[in-house]
C-alpha cells in the first residue's frame, strides 16, 4: 500500500514537471496560426453521454477549462444521457452538425457498447465518430479488503484459490458494464468459476467489500483512493494492457493470467461527427493537444489515478487503438453469446 501511495506522489511529480516548460503565450500564438478565419466564432459544445458529477462529466469539465485557456473560446458541457450512452452517441454520430462546434468526450468501451446494445438496428458505427484527441485512461482494478480472507494473496494466488475452491469466491458484478465483462473474462481466461454478486454500481460494491460481504470488488481507483491510503484495501490487478504509472507495483490481469486479451480500462478520447472540414478539425486537434499538455490538468488527472500520458499523440493513432479494442470486443462477445 505504501508503494501505491508513493506511486501517486511520483505520478503527480511527473505531471507537474512534464509540461512545466509549456509557455502559454507561445502555445496560444502557435494555435492562432492554425485558426481558420471563420472558426470558432461561437461556443463549442462538449457532449457527455452520462450524468453530471460522474467520471466522464468531470473529465469533460476539466478538459474544457484548459481548452478555453488556450483557445480563448468558451466551452459548454451538455449531458445527453440515456440508454447506457446510446442516446448521446447516437446524437453525436447522426444528428450533430459536422461543423466542429460539437465535440463528444467519449470512452471506447461505451462507444462500442452503444452500437452493440442496439442489437443490429444501429444507424451508426464507431467509425462515424472521428477522434481529434486522446484524453486519458482510467484504472479498472480488482481489490480486496485488508481484513478479508484474501488479504495476503497476490492476483495469481487468488486465481489458484478460485481453481481450488470453484464457486466460492464472491466477486462484485455490475450488470452490462465492463466490470461484469471483466469478471467473466477472468473466469474464461483463468479457467475458474466464481460467485458473481450483482450491484447497481461501484459504490455499493465497495461498501459490501469493506463490510466483509464479498471477497473481491472491481472499482476505479478514484472511488477508493482514500480507503487505500488508510490501509483498508489491497489492489490485486489492473485491467489495462500495461501497468498504471500510479500503481507501478500492481500487475495487470494479463500478467497474472498469462494472456493478452484483458483490457477493460476506460479509454477516453474526444471525437467529432464525420465530415468536419479539415481545417477546423486540425484546429481542434491542436487546441486539445495544448490543453492536454498543461501541467495543471495533468496534475488533476494524476490525483485521481488517471493516466494522461500522450500514448496516442495523433488522431490516427487514437482511431487505430479504438479499432484494435473493437476487434477484441467482437471476439469477446462472440464467445459470450456462444456459451
Amino acid at each position: 500500500m505504501r508503494k501505491c501511495i508513493a506511486g501517486f506522489a511520483m505520478l503527480l511529480a511527473l505531471a507537474g514537471g512534464s509540461a512545466s516548460a509549456q509557455n502559454v503565450d507561445q502555445v496560444r500564438a502557435n494555435l492562432a496560426k492554425l485558426k481558420p478565419a471563420d472558426f470558432p466564432t461561437q461556443p463549442i459544445e462538449f457532449v457527455v453521454m452520462f450524468p453530471a458529477g460522474g467520471g466522464m462529466d468531470n473529465t469533460a469539465r476539466l478538459v474544457g477549462k484548459y481548452f478555453e485557456k488556450y483557445s480563448g473560446q468558451r466551452v459548454i458541457n451538455v449531458n445527453r444521457v440515456g440508454g447506457a450512452g446510446v442516446v448521446g452517441h447516437t446524437y453525436l454520430a447522426t444528428q450533430a452538425k459536422p461543423d466542429g462546434y460539437t465535440v463528444g468526450i467519449v470512452e471506447a468501451n461505451t462507444v462500442l457498447d452503444g452500437v452493440r446494445l442496439q442489437e443490429g438496428k444501429s444507424t451508426w458505427q464507431h467509425g462515424d465518430l472521428e477522434p481529434v484527441a486522446f484524453v486519458n485512461t482510467d484504472s479498472t482494478t480488482w481489490i480486496v479488503s485488508t481484513e478479508g480472507n484474501l488479504k495476503n494473496k497476490t492476483m495469481s494466488e487468488v486465481i489458484a484459490e478460485m481453481k481450488a475452491k470453484p464457486g466460492t469466491i464472491r466477486v462484485a458484478s455490475v450488470t452490462n458494464t465492463m466490470l461484469e465483462y471483466l469478471a467473466e473474462q477472468v473466469e474464461t481466461e483463468g479457467g475458474v468459476r466464481t460467485i458473481k454478486v450483482p450491484f447497481q454500481g461501484g459504490s455499493p460494491a465497495l461498501a459490501a467489500l469493506l463490510g466483509g460481504h464479498i471477497d473481491v470488488s472491481g472499482n476505479f481507483l478514484a472511488e477508493y483512493r482514500g480507503h487505500l491510503e488508510a490501509g483498508k484495501l489491497k489492489i490485486l490487478a489492473v485491467a489495462g494492457d500495461e501497468r498504471m504509472p500510479a500503481l507501478a507495483n500492481v500487475p495487470t490481469f494479463n500478467e497474472a493470467l498469462g494472456t493478452n486479451k484483458i483490457n477493460w480500462s476506460p479509454f477516453r478520447y474526444a471525437a467529432v461527427p464525420k465530415n468536419v472540414p479539415a481545417a477546423r478539425k486540425r484546429y481542434l486537434e491542436a487546441a486539445f493537444d495544448a490543453a492536454l499538455r498543461d501541467p495543471e490538468l495533468l496534475a488533476e488527472f494524476a490525483k485521481n489515478g488517471l493516466d494522461g500520458r500522450r500514448k496516442y499523440a495523433t488522431s490516427a493513432l487514437v482511431a487505430a487503438e479504438v479499432e484494435r479494442v473493437a476487434k477484441g470486443r467482437v471476439e469477446f462477445f462472440s464467445k459470450r453469446v456462444a456459451k
